[in-house]
């Protein structure tokens, strides 16, 4: 039996930059994203729902993880923004949020 998630990462995730992650659901057939930023002028996290055009092309920008970042925040649905959403959770399951309710 597959996985049930195929992930593709930017390779820019260090500590004190934005890095980009898509995932397909293969069991709902659903793309979604994120996009997380940590650094010295704060920290943000945002999840997008996206199309399969954009996971395919996710990564594919030689030497350029912010076009994959573009694409994302372009082309894709944004579900989350530092506040949970009505569907966040169903949307994404996969997404490690940190909230101070646990949720």
């Amino acid at each position: 039996m597959p996985d049930r998630y195929i992930f593709k990462q930017g390779e820019g995730c260090a500590d004190n930059s934005s890095c980009w992650k898509v995932c397909l659901d293969v069991q709902e057939g659903r793309y979604t994203a994120e996009i997380r930023y940590g650094g010295a002028g704060g920290a943000s996290y945002k999840l997008y729902e996206i199309s399969k055009e954009i996971f395919d092309l996710a990564g594919t920008f030689k030497d350029d993880d912010h076009k994959t970042e573009r694409l994302i925040r372009d082309g894709g649905r944004m579900l989350y923004i530092s506040a949970f959403g009505s569907k966040y959770r169903e949307l994404c399951p996969w997404a490690e949020i940190i909230s101070f309710a646990g949720k």
